[in-house]
């Protein structure tokens, strides 16, 4: 793009505003099911239970259900979706698509050599 000497940047005096689109209603269903829905509520000066070393921190509430966590419990959980966002990641670029989602063999999935089934 050549330089243009009338362009107006965002820090000189009367530059057009970027406007986004603002109006549009928000739609949480566009993240999932389960998005609008989550949330966490801290359970403060809490005792250690059972074998933990750390007392619960608080409740992560998913739909209708919810399950009460100690701090390292939570790392465990951040560990865990972000492993689960690598993987799907990784899977993607590999080539692998939602069609093939739920279907535990691989084997299905691979291109065939013409040499299965042999016996020789």
């Amino acid at each position: 793009m050549a330089y243009n000497r009338n362009q107006k940047h965002s820090w000189q005096k009367d530059a057009k505003k970027t406007v986004h689109n603002q109006k549009k209603p928000f739609n949480p269903g566009r993240y999932g099911k389960v998005w609008g829905s989550m949330r966490f509520e801290h359970d403060w000066d809490r005792k250690p239970e059972g074998d933990s070393y750390g007392p619960v921190i608080g409740k992560i509430f998913i739909g209708d259900r919810y399950h009460e966590l100690t701090f390292s419990e939570t790392n465990k959980l951040i560990d865990t979706l972000t492993d689960a966002q690598l993987s799907h990641n990784v899977g993607v670029r590999m080539g692998r698509t939602n069609q093939h989602a739920g279907i535990k063999d691989s084997m299905a999935h691979m291109v065939p050599t013409g040499k299965e089934g042999r016996t020789d």
